[in-house]
Order: C-alpha cells, then structure tokens, then sequence
C-alpha cells in the first residue's frame, strides 16, 4: 500500500508547474527540488524563471525551465519587439549612473561564449530577487536586445512592468 497523503503534495505541485508553463511561455517547469536532482552538464542549460508560492505550499520555490536549444535561438524579434525595448527603456540619468554596468552588461552578451552570457541571465535574475527593478529594468532591455524571443525574459518585462518596475513592498521576493 502506498499512503496517498505522502504523493498529494508532490501531484499538486507537479499540476501547478505544469499549468504554470502557459504562462511562462515555455514547455516544461522544474521545481527547485527537481533541478537539484540534476546533473551539473543539465543545470547548465536550466535558467531561473521566477520564484513563486503555489497554493498548497508553505515556502515559495524558484520555478527554472531547460533550454533544450542555444541561446542564439531566442535571436529573432518577435512582433512586441519595439515595445518590449519601450518599456525597458531608461533616462540619460540613469544612463550615465550605470554606465560602468551598462557596458559591462553589453561586452558580455557581445561574448560569443554561451556560460558568459548566461552569466548576465542569472545577475538579471538576481536583480528581480533582491527587489532592485530599477537595475532589473536595465538587464532585460540588454537582454532582450540580443535575445529578444526569450519567454522567460519576456515574461519578467510583463511582471515588472505592471509594477512600473517598483517592487512592492509586500513583495516576499
């Protein structure tokens, strides 16, 4: 016999990953239990996609989906292209206070080296978790400017976005 209280939670949150990637944009979500299972050639090619509470689930867990393909993929412009760099688009203040930052930013997506430039995914991704949406704002209109398909990052821009790029204060991050 096998105790059905002991599958339950592992079923839901298995349902809840699988609805969720409509939303992402993306065929498959892995949680963060399922990732660290992983081996480290796989979780190489596995970004962070966002950090959610499920119903049903005490702590939020960061959600990640597998590139199955090279970055260089996620190169053609869809048709929101103008208004994703719109959004994502910053004053000459903010320009000449992250210069330094906005140029490092850029050399390494210019890296034809796939594990640099996944390197400024995961500082972008960072950005979101430490609540600095302001900085967040500046990574995804570099990203998407060399990678302007991605879901994931499209997604984000969508998030911050309805935020103004503010993160609430009631964010649990």
């Amino acid at each position: 016999k096998i105790d059905p209280s002991y599958l339950s939670p592992h079923v839901n949150i298995t349902s809840r990953l699988e609805a969720a990637t409509k939303r992402y944009r993306v065929p498959l979500l892995m949680s963060d239990a399922f990732f660290g299972g992983l081996s480290g050639s796989v979780q190489s090619k596995c970004r962070r996609c966002d950090k959610v509470s499920f119903k049903g689930c005490s702590d939020p867990m960061v959600i990640y989906h597998h590139d199955t393909f090279s970055l260089k993929k996620l190169e053609k412009r869809p048709n929101n292209y103008d208004n994703l760099l719109k959004i994502t688009s910053w004053d000459n203040e903010t320009d000449t206070e992250n210069k330094g930052l906005i140029d490092d930013i850029i050399s390494k997506l210019n890296s034809q080296n796939e594990l640099v430039q996944r390197e400024v995914f995961d500082a972008l991704f960072n950005t979101y978790l430490d609540k600095d949406w302001k900085r967040c704002k500046i990574y995804c209109h570099l990203w998407i400017e060399h990678f302007p398909s991605d879901p994931v990052v499209n997604r984000m821009i969508e998030k911050l976005s309805a935020e103004n790029f503010e993160c609430p204060p009631s964010w649990p991050g």
